[in-house]
């Protein structure tokens, strides 16, 4: 069965009543209202007891775990993940959003996915390795395994440094972003951790294949006290895990937000539930 289809560096600690923000990559001023985030509730996640909480993602139908944004000029994530409090020294591992673009495989294009469910691209965080060397990277299809544990991404510039064609590489500073923002309460897991990306579309349709009026499928899935290159062997939302198959744990959509600049129409059908990206 296909899965259901999406469309689609100093900190600074700010003390609010909704928790602290900590700008963990950039500075960013443009965040999207909570009432704008749309939950993807098919990436909801039972607590795993795993070491690191904050790469143990948490969610349910009362406190969805994952979001998503958009307000025609940059792309938002948000995951909810178990710790209550959170700092610039807090995290220590890697948090990826992978996507699999629809008809298409890395490496060899359009035309030509004979697979579903293979990660082309993903938005990465690490941050076990210093930001000047990883922060939020760019990552793509490294190895693409039968299950998560066996799969591994690699860098869109294949070095170990920024490099010009990465996030935020060749001096540039608003390809993207992302922070933390603790003290979130919720009915059933106490006090969680938002992790919020914001990706531009021009850095998108610049150095990547991916652009408005595709269809992807979205994941999700940390690395437990290790950098980007290892296995994905942390959490995988959705109810997966490490050893589940690579084809499990994909997201579906139940609600589409309208920004100002578009409109987006969610279509169902038995293939799927496309959504096209309508300008106004």
């Amino acid at each position: 069965m296909r899965f259901l289809k999406v469309l689609l560096l100093v900190p600074l600690l700010v003390s609010t009543g909704f928790g602290t923000i900590v700008e963990q990559i950039g500075s960013y001023n443009n965040w999207v209202q909570d009432a704008d985030w749309t939950p993807l509730t098919a990436l909801n996640d039972a607590q795993d007891g795993m070491a690191y909480g904050e790469e143990d993602f948490v969610g349910d139908a009362l406190d969805p775990a994952f979001y998503w944004a958009d307000n025609g000029s940059y792309l938002f994530f948000r995951m909810r993940v178990y710790t209550a409090t959170a700092d610039i020294d807090t995290f220590n591992g890697t948090h990826t959003i992978l996507i699999d673009l629809d008809n298409y495989l890395y490496g060899t294009g359009f035309g030509t996915d004979s697979a579903s469910s293979q990660i082309d691209f993903a938005l990465t965080w690490d941050s076990k390795n210093a930001p000047e060397e990883h922060g939020f990277e760019m990552s793509v299809a490294g190895v693409n395994a039968t299950t998560w544990s066996k799969t591994k991404l690699d860098d869109i510039d294949g070095i170990t440094t920024k490099g010009d064609n990465d996030i935020n590489g060749a001096g540039r500073t608003t390809d993207g972003y992302i922070r933390s923002v603790d003290g979130q309460a919720t009915a059933n897991f106490g006090d969680t951790t938002f992790v919020d990306f914001a990706i531009s579309w021009n850095y998108l349709t610049n150095y990547t294949d991916l652009a408005p009026g595709q269809t992807w499928d979205i994941a999700a899935a940390t690395i437990e006290n290790a950098q980007d290159h290892a296995f994905l062997t942390g959490d995988i939302a959705g109810g997966a895990s490490p050893a589940s198959a690579l084809s499990s744990g994909w997201t579906t959509v139940e609600a589409i937000p309208e920004p100002a600049t578009l409109v987006l129409i969610a279509i169902a059908g038995c293939g799927g539930l496309a959504v096209r990206r309508l300008f106004l």
